[in-house]
C-alpha cells in the first residue's frame, strides 16, 4: 500500500530537468555573465495603444503567481518552486522604446542579452515602434520557467485576453502541481546507466568545436535572422520530404546546417573528429501544452557525426534517421529525463562544473532546436496584424553556439546564435549564403 507523504501535496517540485536548465543558467552566467532565457519577438502590423497594453498586461501577469516565485528546497532535500504571498504582487519588466528601423537589430539583441535583475523576475516585455503601423514586441522569457512550446501557449493566452474573451477557464486548467520524485530509486540508477553509456561513447571521439575568444566575461550573444518568406519555406519543406522521407524535417535542416556551419569550424582550426549536437524534444503532446505552459517539459537526444562525413548528405541524413530512431526506441529522451532526478541532490554551482567533466569541459559542438510549425495558431497579436514570429535563445556558455529554426504560418525563419567574436564577419557571411543555397 502507498503512502500519500504530506511533503508531495500541492506543492510545484522541480524535475531533474527543471534543475539542469537552471545548471546551464549558473554555467553562462559564471562564463560571460549572462544567463538562461530567450526572447520571442512578434513583428506586428496596425495600431497599437501603450497605455492599454500596459493595463492589460499588468492585469494579466496577476494572474500567475508562479511568474513570481522562486527556487528552494524542502525539508527532504528536493527543490521546488516556492510561490509569494498571495498579497505579494507579480514582478514584471514592461518598456517603450521608439527606435529607427536601421537600429532594431542591435536594439533586439540587447534585449535578448539582458539578465533579469532580481531572482523573482522571470518575464519582460518590450516594446519597439518603427513607424506608426509597425510595432516590434520583444517578450523575453527566464528559461527556469518557461520552454519554447510553453512560451507559445502563454503568448496564445495572452492574445486571448488581450481581445477581451474570458479566460478563467483556461488559466483555472494550468498545472502547477508537480510531485517530489522521490520513489523509484532503481528505475533512476538504471536510466542513468543508460545516460553514461551514451556519453561514453561521445568521449571516445575529440569533439569538434569553436574556440571561445577569451576573457569570456562581459561578452554577448549575437544573433544571425535569417527569414524566409512562403515560397521559400514550401520549397524547403518539399525537399525536406524529398531527400529525407516523410517527417524528416529535423534531420534535413541540421545536416544542412552542419554543412554551412563547417567552413567556420575548419576556418578557425578546429582539429576534432565528430560534431556531437544536443537537440531539444518536447515531451508533450500538442493538446496539453496549455495545460502544461509553465516550466520545461523536455528532453534531449544526441547525435554524433564525424566530420569527415559532412557534405555527403545522403549519409549525414541516413545517420541521422538510425540514431533519432535508436534512442526513440530504447526510451533515451526518457531515460535522460527519469535520471535527470539524481542531480537535483547537487546545488546549482557543482552541477553546472560536473556537467562538463565527462566532455572534456564541453557539452556539445553546438545546440539545436527545431521547434516545426509554430504552436501560436493566430495571425494577429490583440489589434495588430502578426506578420512574424522569431525565437531568440541566450545559447548556453558552452558551447557558445546554437541554431534555432521555427515555423509560423507560411514562413520559416533560422537564428544563429554565437557569443561575440565566436565568429566573424566572413563566417557570417558565408553562413548566411550557404544555408539559404542549401536548404
Amino acid at each position: 500500500m502507498k503512502v500519500s507523504l504530506p511533503y508531495v501535496q500541492n506543492r510545484r517540485y522541480l524535475t531533474g530537468i527543471d534543475w539542469m536548465i537552471g545548471a546551464l543558467d549558473n554555467m553562462s552566467h559564471r562564463a560571460t555573465g549572462g544567463g538562461n532565457s530567450f526572447q520571442i519577438v512578434l513583428e506586428l502590423k496596425g495600431s497599437f495603444d501603450d497605455d492599454r497594453f500596459q493595463r492589460e498586461a499588468e492585469a494579466f501577469v496577476r494572474q500567475f503567481p508562479a511568474l513570481g516565485g522562486t527556487s528552494a528546497r524542502d525539508w527532504t532535500g528536493a527543490p521546488y518552486w516556492k510561490m509569494p504571498p498571495p498579497a505579494k504582487s507579480v514582478p514584471l519588466v514592461l518598456e517603450f522604446f521608439r527606435i529607427e528601423e536601421p537600429a532594431l537589430s542591435a536594439a533586439l539583441a540587447q534585449s535578448a542579452n539582458t539578465r533579469f535583475s532580481e531572482s523573482r523576475i522571470h518575464l519582460a516585455l518590450r516594446v519597439f515602434h518603427i513607424a506608426e503601423t509597425r510595432h516590434v514586441l520583444a517578450v523575453q522569457f527566464d528559461h527556469r520557467l518557461f520552454d519554447a512550446t510553453g512560451a507559445e501557449a502563454f503568448l496564445d493566452l495572452f492574445h486571448r485576453w488581450l481581445t477581451g474573451e474570458d479566460c478563467r477557464i483556461r488559466i483555472d486548467a494550468i498545472s502547477l502541481k508537480e510531485p517530489a520524485h522521490l520513489r523509484d530509486w532503481m528505475q533512476k540508477f538504471e536510466a542513468g546507466k543508460q545516460l553514461i553509456r551514451m556519453v561514453r561513447k561521445f568521449a571516445e571521439r575529440k569533439l569538434c568545436v569553436l574556440s571561445r575568444p577569451a576573457p569570456l566575461a562581459g561578452r554577448r550573444i549575437t544573433f544571425t535572422v535569417i527569414e524566409f518568406d512562403a515560397a521559400e519555406s514550401r520549397a524547403i519543406a518539399e525537399r525536406a520530404s524529398r531527400e529525407a522521407g516523410f517527417l524528416m524535417f529535423l534531420p534535413y535542416t541540421l545536416a544542412v546546417s552542419l554543412e554551412a556551419l563547417a567552413p567556420a569550424f575548419a576556418r578557425h582550426g578546429d582539429t576534432g573528429d565528430d560534431f556531437v549536437v544536443s537537440v531539444s524534444v518536447d515531451l508533450r503532446t500538442p493538446d496539453t501544452a496549455p495545460v502544461r505552459l509553465f516550466f520545461n517539459h523536455l528532453s534531449f537526444v544526441f547525435f554524433q557525426i564525424p566530420k569527415a562525413l559532412i557534405g555527403d548528405r545522403p549519409q549525414v541524413l541516413s545517420l541521422l534517421r538510425s540514431q533519432m530512431y535508436e534512442q526513440v526506441k530504447s526510451g533515451f529522451p526518457k531515460a535522460l529525463h527519469e535520471s535527470s532526478m539524481l542531480m537535483r541532490l547537487a546545488p546549482l554551482p557543482f552541477l553546472s562544473r560536473i556537467m562538463l567533466r565527462p566532455m572534456r569541459g564541453e557539452f556539445a559542438s553546438l545546440g539545436f532546436t527545431c521547434v516545426g510549425k509554430s504552436g501560436y495558431p493566430f495571425d494577429r497579436f490583440g489589434e495588430a496584424e502578426l506578420v512574424n514570429l522569431i525565437h531568440m535563445p541566450l545559447v548556453p556558455v558552452p558551447p557558445g553556439l546554437g541554431l534555432f529554426i521555427n515555423q509560423f504560418g507560411s514562413k520559416m525563419n533560422a537564428v544563429l546564435a554565437t557569443v561575440d567574436g565566436m565568429l566573424d564577419d566572413e563566417d557570417i557571411r558565408e553562413f548566411r549564403e550557404m544555408i539559404r543555397r542549401l536548404l
